[in-house]
């Protein structure tokens, strides 16, 4: 047989087995049934390219121009559908039976998505049982990742955007300031949210099973918020819809808590009381060979909600947040003696009443009064050298009381109003006395002289006004625009200035959206933001940034989510600031020897977030995230100075595994690039009498960086039923699993001598370690 023969032989088969293949695979999907529809909007005019989703399994399809589709070759049964369009609500059928050779029909009617519910603004969501953003925790989400003190502030720290360090849960967003990013409750804002802020600010004084949802909007944020410029953490309490309640411990916090409704469901009650043992955890890490006592904190705190619908159309709430901090540390050791005693505390109280007025209008208002309050002191001095000292003595307090109406009007399905106003008085008070000597150990005019005495006492008053409007119009199926203005008025400052928004979300096919984000936002110093501990006795003008963002959104399919942001924030006339230049925490900065001032000219924030997240897959769900930013100040003309947060490259990943219905692990691994330090050599050179002196080198500020910085957590919990409703939950947490040390900064006023091979003295400075490895557990009941 001939080679061509054989070759000929083979073609013929193979063609006959693609011809058979192509027979049967049609035969086949001419076979079990068929599901025909189509999609209409709410005039009944067809859906074209809407995508219509067959429920539990990987089919999908899009709409013709006269909104049809059709699923053939179905297995008899009983299907699931869902069907969503551009700026469409999404709409689903339960179940459709399907037969054997015949067609089942369906039709969805996709109604436009009220302008109220859409977001034009990148967001996060955290705590919603029905997230608003691609980026989404809910609360199974967030109780399952590992966070230190059961806070979950800390959570937020590790989503895309946001940064931390391990002992603060306070955190920045896109390189701002922590007091850039305003905190709200219910629509109170919350001025000092955190314990034990000698350290910075350990946890956040919020129980997470009072809130009932969380979002961060981290720039190009709408009108109705105003005098912060960085970013919104807007908090909403839970509405109980039957009692319910737990009790538990942790490593660091023991608490309890309830809520549940009376008079047949019109009224309602929230409650909840946290204590916090963070004095053991310090003493764990406590260096055996140190011969000093960690500090000892205390601290607590409790919020209340009362709520009662007197009607269909008007609710009331009466709310009370209360925290309150205790530092005591006394180390007395052959050289030196240190006492420190510190208090803070937290009290706000706040009346909503919700209205729906006539058809279409909705009115949230509140009268609302704080106090809060600081008191440090502090006194040392050095055994051997009685010219050394500290005295510090700092009893501040601010008094706030004001009243805010927040308004919503659809004139239309096309068009939306959004206006309110807020008045708001503050009485901040000042006694602060320093009286300090240090040995200074770099000689350098950059930094603070070691002899510092400080006394100021003065009462402000002042008062914030402020009004915004909003215009939401929905411009054909795809767009929707915001048009916003803001005024604020300031009396302490005597300024007043206008702060114009704009946003923008377009429709990318029935899936995806592109926001696109404009404006301008000023942040005030305010009466209790005084810098009295570094001399500062003036109030500054307000601080202007403008915001640039563009983000997009998608569901990818197959339970995939894709969300990429990036953005531009300049901020062209900062606040002057104070900063620890070596080590960035440090409970007392003005009696630090690192101490410098910086004044910046400008600040520019730049970057691009890119988040991927495949959720619901059962067993396992796991999201990843980079992030590229730049924040630099401009020190001096033309020249730009990383800001100590920046970090221009960042990675999170984070993967839950489920093996069974009571189980579940969890791990974050986070990578940051090193944040910036200051280079710094020390060493003796020949004086000018020809005697060898002790000199210090300082470089240009931040233009160095740590090590890069490397973290993995886990989490193990375990569920248990416990009666008909209760359940029992023990968690282990770790943090820093692999014990890796992260360098923080250096003790310059601790230096060390060296000697190096050919017997040459110099200095070393020891190094800061973020926190070690730290393994927790608790156990929670809820009934």
């Amino acid at each position: 047989m001939s080679l061509r023969r054989r070759f000929g032989g083979w073609f013929v088969c193979v063609v006959a087995l693609i011809v058979g293949s192509m027979v049967a695979s049609t035969a086949l999907a001419q076979a079990g049934g068929t599901i025909l529809g189509r999609v209409v909007d709410g005039d009944d005019r067809p859906v074209a390219s809407a995508t219509v989703v067959v429920l539990a399994t990987d089919l999908v399809a899009s709409t013709a121009d006269d909104g049809s589709f059709e699923f053939r070759g179905m297995l008899p049964g009983e299907y699931g559908l869902q069907a969503s369009g551009a700026g469409l609500a999404t709409h689903a059928v339960e179940s459709l039976a399907v037969s054997e050779g015949n067609a089942s029909e369906v039709v969805f009617r996709l109604e436009p998505i009220p302008l109220r519910e859409i977001v034009v603004t990148s967001s996060v969501s955290v705590l919603r049982e029905e997230p608003v953003s691609t980026v989404a925790l809910d609360r199974e989400q967030i109780t399952e990742l590992p966070h230190f003190g059961d806070d979950f502030f800390r959570a937020i720290a590790v989503l895309p955007g946001t940064s931390g360090g391990d002992i603060s849960a306070q955190f920045s967003v896109r390189g701002g300031l922590a007091n850039e990013t305003m905190v709200r409750m219910d629509g109170m804002e919350l001025f000092e949210p955190y314990h034990l802020k000698d350290f910075q600010g350990v946890f956040s004084i919020f129980d997470p099973e009072m809130i009932g949802g969380v979002d961060l909007v981290p720039g190009g944020f709408s009108a109705e918020y105003g005098d912060r410029m960085a970013g919104v953490l807007d908090m909403t309490s839970r509405k109980p819809s039957q009692q319910h309640g737990s009790i538990g411990i942790s490593f660091t916090n023991a608490w309890a808590n309830t809520g549940g409704t009376f008079a047949d469901g019109k009224g309602r009650w929230l409650g909840s009381v946290r204590r916090g043992y963070l004095d053991i955890i310090l003493n764990m890490v406590a260096d055996d060979d140190d011969d000093s006592q960690p500090p000892d904190p205390r601290y607590w705190d409790t919020f209340a909600m009362v709520g009662y619908d007197p009607s269909a159309r008007h609710s009331l709430s009466l709310q009370v947040l209360v925290s309150d901090d205790d530092l005591f540390f006394e180390e007395d050791e052959p050289d030196e003696y240190v006492d420190v005693n510190t208090g803070y505390g937290n009290q706000y109280l706040w009346l909503r009443h919700q209205a729906v007025v006539g058809g279409s209008s909705f009115a949230n208002s509140s009268v609302y009064g704080g106090l809060v309050s600081v008191n440090r002191d502090f006194t040392g001095y050095d055994l051997f050298d009685p010219d050394e000292y500290i005295n510090l003595y700092d009893d501040r307090d601010v008094d706030l009381y004001g009243i805010r109406s927040d308004w919503e009007h659809e004139l239309s399905q096309r068009q939306y109003l959004r206006w309110g106003f807020e008045l708001r008085s503050y009485d901040a008070r000042y006694d602060y006395e320093s009286d300090s000597v240090i040995e200074d150990p770099i000689d350098d005019p950059r930094f603070e002289p070691g002899t510092r005495r400080s006394s100021f006492h003065d009462n402000y008053t002042g008062e914030w006004y402020s009004a915004y409007l909003s215009d939401r119009i929905r411009l054909g199926s795809r767009i929707t625009t915001e048009l916003g203005v803001r005024y604020d008025n300031l009396t302490l400052t005597e300024e007043d200035y206008f702060s114009p928004r704009f946003n923008l979300l377009f429709n990318v096919g029935s899936t995806g959206v592109l926001r696109f984000g404009w404006g301008q936002f000023y942040q005030s110093q305010r009466p209790y933001e005084l810098e009295v501990q570094f001399d500062e006795t003036e109030f500054y003008p307000a601080q202007r940034a403008e915001h640039f963002t563009v983000g997009f959104e998608t569901d990818l399919g197959r339970k995939y989510t894709l969300k990429a942001d990036a953005y531009l924030r300049q901020v062209d006339d900062p606040i002057v600031r104070w900063e620890t230049l070596f080590d960035p925490f440090h409970p007392a900065p003005e009696l630090a020897t690192d101490l410098v001032r910086l004044a910046p000219i400008s600040s520019t924030a730049h970057g691009v977030e890119v988040y991927l997240a495949r959720r619901g897959g059962g067993k396992f769900d796991w999201w990843l995230s980079y992030v590229y930013s730049s924040i630099e100040d401009e020190l001096d003309e033309g020249v730009g100075t990383p800001r100590y947060v920046d970090q221009p490259h960042a990675f999170t990943a984070s993967a839950s595994w489920r093996p069974g219905p009571k189980w579940t692990l969890t791990g974050v691994w986070v990578y940051h690039t090193g944040w910036p330090t200051t280079s710094v050599w020390a060493g003796y050179v020949e004086g000018p009498d020809g005697n060898p002196v002790l000199s210090y080198d300082v470089g240009p500020f931040y233009q160095e960086r740590l090590d890069d910085y490397m973290r993995l957590d886990v989490r193990a919990s375990r569920t248990t039923r416990v009666g008909r409703k209760g359940s029992l939950t023990l968690f282990i947490d770790v943090q820093n699993l692999t014990n890796r040390e992260n360098l923080r900064g250096f003790a310059i006023a601790d230096p060390e001598w060296r000697q190096d091979a050919g017997s040459n003295w110099y200095i070393t400075f020891p190094e800061e370690y973020w926190l070690p490895i730290i393994p927790s557990f608790g156990v929670s009941w809820q009934f």
